[in-house]
């Protein structure tokens, strides 16, 4: 799958894309869950999938995992998440797919706030 997440960095008043990145995927699994909840899918034993309450956890050095923002200037953003974005992984519920975070971006760090599911 080319992108099972994109990432957008939009500018907080024009909303205007300054930056992207994008996750892609090859396989899907229950890499930690809830807990009391049993892992379902491994892809060790092809059966790929998220169980409800599990989730695919990557660590922040893996490639694409990130938005290179080197021509971004300081600032306020919104960084937008959206899972699953054609649709193209079965899901009960496309609902909660886009999260949006308060971004201020200072030339050194990023502080992230207000996360929140959105419908778009």
């Amino acid at each position: 799958m080319e992108a099972f997440s994109n990432y957008d960095l939009l500018d907080v008043i024009t909303g205007r894309k300054v930056a992207e990145g994008h996750k892609a995927s090859f396989c899907l699994e229950d890499t930690s869950c809830d807990p009391g909840v049993r892992r379902r899918f491994a892809c060790t034993a092809h059966t790929q999938g998220l169980g409800p309450g599990c989730y695919d956890t990557y660590n922040a050095n893996i490639d694409c995992q990130w938005i290179d923002v080197t021509d971004v200037p300081p600032g306020n953003y919104i960084l937008k998440v959206t899972v699953n974005p054609a649709m193209q992984v079965q899901e009960s519920d496309f609902s909660n797919n886009i999260v949006k975070c308060d971004i201020r971006y200072t030339g050194s760090y990023v502080h992230a706030r207000n996360c929140r599911i959105t419908g778009s």
